[in-house]
C-alpha cells in the first residue's frame, strides 16, 4: 500500500532506486511488488522504465465496481455475444488465477465467477495460458510442496505432464480446458500483452452443458479471441 501510495501520488514517474530508497526496501524487494502491480494493471512503466500509475489505480478509490476500463468491458461484451460464451479476463497469482472480470457472472466447481474470484491455475484454460509464461524453474517452485490437486479425471495432477501441456502451448499460442475442472465444462484462452510485450492478462471464454464440443472452441472461438486479444494490445487498453 506505501509503494501505491508513493507511485498514485507523484506527480512525476519514479524510479525503482528512488521508490527502494523512499520505501527503505531492497530493490529486489520492490521489483517484485511493482511487477505484480503492472501485470494487475495498476503501475507501467515509461520511456526510461520509470514508474506510473495508471487510470485503474485511479478508479480503486471510486469503489469496487470494476478494474477494468470501460472500452475493455465493451469490447468483451462484444466477444461474448459474437462467441455465444462467458468472458473471462485474469491474471496469475501464486497457482491461482485472479478473475479481474467477467461476463456474464456464472459459477465453476462451486465457485461464484465474478470480479476477485479465485480458481486452481493448473485446472483452467485462463491458467494454463497464465502459467506458460513461466519458466520451468518458476513453475517447480509454485509446486515444489504439493502437486497439482485432481478435480475431475481429466484434470493435470502431476508437475511433469503439466509442463509438457505448457509447453505445447507456449508453442500454439492457446489453451484449452475439457472438464478438468468441472464436468461438462469447456473453455480456451489466449495470453493478452502490454505494448512493452510483457503479459498483462489472460481472455477466456468458456461454456458449460457440452453446448461446445472442444473441437469447436478450436475452430469456432480461439480464433475471435485471438483476433480480440490482438485488438487489446494495439489500442494499448
Amino acid at each position: 500500500m506505501r509503494l501505491l501510495a508513493e507511485v498514485g501520488g507523484s506527480p512525476e514517474p519514479l524510479t525503482l532506486a528512488e521508490l527502494s530508497r523512499r520505501l527503505g526496501l531492497g530493490k529486489a524487494t520492490v521489483r517484485r511488488f511493482l511487477l505484480s502491480l503492472e501485470v494487475l494493471g495498476y503501475v507501467e512503466r515509461d520511456h526510461r522504465g520509470a514508474y506510473v500509475a495508471t487510470a485503474a489505480l485511479g478508479r480503486l478509490s471510486h469503489g469496487p465496481r470494476s478494474v477494468v476500463a470501460p472500452a475493455v468491458a465493451g469490447a468483451l461484451r462484444e466477444l461474448a455475444a459474437e462467441t455465444g460464451t462467458a468472458i473471462s479476463l485474469g491474471v496469475l497469482q501464486g497457482r491461482e488465477v485472479l478473475y479481474l472480470w467477467r461476463e456474464p457472472p456464472g459459477s465453476a466447481a462451486g465457485v461464484p465467477l465474478s470480479q476477485g474470484a479465485r480458481l486452481p491455475a493448473h485446472a483452467t484454460a485462463i491458467g494454463k495460458v497464465l502459467l506458460a509464461q513461466l519458466p520451468a524453474e518458476s513453475l517447480a517452485e509454485l509446486y515444489a510442496n504439493s502437486p497439482p490437486a485432481a478435480f475431475t479425471t481429466r484434470t493435470i495432477a502431476s508437475l511433469q505432464l503439466l509442463l509438457g501441456a505448457l509447453q505445447e502451448i507456449r508453442r500454439q499460442g492457446w489453451a484449452l480446458s475439457d472438464g478438468e475442472l468441472e464436468e461438462g465444462l469447456t473453455a480456451a484462452a489466449v495470453p493478452v500483452y502490454a505494448r512493452t510485450g510483457e503479459l498483462r492478462w489472460a481472455l477466456n471464454a468458456s461454456a458449460s452443458g457440452h453446448r461446445l464440443a472442444p473441437a469447436a472452441f478450436a475452430t469456432d472461438v480461439v480464433p475471435p479471441l485471438l483476433r480480440a486479444a490482438r485488438r487489446l494490445e494495439e489500442q494499448g487498453l
